[in-house]
């Protein structure tokens, strides 16, 4: 492997900005929260098995979750992925070099092959490290872009998914309705025209993606309990009806639209906490109404519809749901990071943050341990997984702090750093 320039190289632990690693410890703390349904339970299990009712706990953890968590989380993290691409690029106070696009392009070949681990490894066919490191090889012509021009290809490209994910949802309700007709109307099937055979296979399509049937959540119960070899079968199968499917290149979209504005509010001092704490408030305040209005507004729909595939307004107001959303957890994490409040819990997330490769990946680790390796999938509620959750969060908060105590990396960032610097970096701690 050849070794690149000296301009380019891995940051220093004392160069890091603590801004950043803190909102990636947050993020992380969200994605679990968001990932653990899934990854404890029926895969497609969007919401609990049971009818909507405030008096279920389970309704509410999925309230929760979908107004502050879901899409925010990924986004924010997405946001810092932009971010840390200036970092390496830029390194030097340049534009850029050969040696600098060499590195940023190894990243994006091994964010691509720790995904595939992820899946296959670690079991975890949710991975998004497989299409980070997709949406990465279009933002390099982008690194000394304007803030200006950042941002305007960030909201154009969000105006775009909105606009796309808006017809095809609307297209979708359309087929569904026609299909809900049919499936009433009882013919018999031989006497359907091929056009209303192709409604009532949406409309049932639509309704087993939304409630799967017994006989699918007892098959995917014996996949994931039947060994090694059912479940690997289960997880690289899962991942690739997404990954080998038109829905990639709707997530490479929303990941490079927040990686861009990721980059902008960098520039502009907005991730590394360079602005003041009256903008840090104003960004959480208008970040949280506009997201959780939308959001909210989602919700309300879905439950009084009783989730219905024939919605569609839904789905075409997502992005600027969780837009809002991600801008206010920003706002919040920093407003509470400049008041000096955070404490302890700063520190963890920090230090997680500072590991979030290692951080990311160990979570795959451990809830495929716990679930598969010890039997205990499919044995929690929401609030159950949730708590989990949390105690894993304390883990890799405690074991990222003991672990830099001693080396200047996370495990996965060293090797990160080997692949795409072409040279061993130190792994201990300096003493100075």
């Amino acid at each position: 492997m050849t070794d690149v320039a000296a301009h380019s190289a891995p940051v220093a632990a004392g160069r890091r900005l603590d801004s950043l690693d803190l909102l990636r410890g947050f993020a992380l703390c969200g994605i679990l929260l968001v990932n653990i349904i899934s990854m404890g339970g029926i895969w497609e299990a969007y919401v609990p098995d049971s009818a909507p009712s405030l008096n279920n706990p389970d309704w509410i953890a999925w309230l929760i979750q979908h107004v502050f968590l879901q899409g925010s989380m990924r986004g924010l993290f997405t946001l810092l992925f932009g971010a840390g691409m200036l970092l390496i690029t830029l390194r030097g106070g340049g534009k850029g070099t050969i040696e600098s696009a060499d590195v940023y392009f190894r990243r994006c070949m091994i964010l691509l092959a720790l995904g595939v681990i992820n899946v296959t490894v670690l079991l975890f066919p949710g991975d998004i490290l497989y299409v980070y490191g997709l949406s990465g090889f279009f933002l390099f012509a982008f690194r000394a872009a304007r803030p200006r021009t950042l941002i305007l290809t960030s909201v154009l490209l969000i105006a775009l998914l909105t606009g796309v994910q808006g017809a095809g949802a609307y297209k979708r309700a359309m087929e569904t309705r026609e299909g809900r007709a049919v499936a009433e109307s009882h013919l018999p099937p031989e006497r359907l025209q091929p056009a209303q055979r192709e409604s009532l296979d949406a409309y049932q399509a639509a309704v087993a993606a939304r409630h799967p049937s017994m006989a699918a959540q007892a098959e995917q119960a014996a996949q994931r309990t039947g060994g090694p070899v059912s479940l690997l079968n289960w997880s690289l199968h899962t991942w690739i009806d997404y990954a080998a499917s038109s829905y990639t290149i709707i997530l490479v979209m929303e990941c490079v639209a927040f990686m861009l504005l990721g980059m902008a509010l960098f520039k502009l001092g907005v991730l590394g906490g360079g602005r003041s704490l009256g903008f840090y408030l104003l960004l959480t305040v208008g970040g949280y109404l506009i997201g959780c209005a939308v959001n909210g507004a989602q919700a309300a729909s879905l439950w009084r519809h009783d989730f219905s595939p024939e919605l569609w307004l839904t789905r075409a107001s997502y992005e600027i749901g969780r837009l809002g959303v991600t801008l206010g957890h920003v706002g919040l994490v920093l407003t509470l990071w400049k008041l000096d409040v955070l404490g302890w819990v700063g520190v963890g997330l920090k230090a997680m943050g500072r590991m979030a490769l290692s951080s990311y990946l160990a979570q795959s680790a451990v809830t495929s341990l716990l679930f598969y390796g010890l039997g205990l999938w499919g044995r929690f509620d929401w609030w159950g997984l949730w708590s989990i959750a949390a105690v894993i969060w304390v883990v890799l908060a405690i074991g990222s702090l003991l672990w830099l105590r001693v080396f200047a990396f996370g495990p996965m960032e060293w090797i990160l750093r080997f692949v795409a610097y072409g040279r061993i970096p130190p792994l201990r701690r300096s003493r100075g």
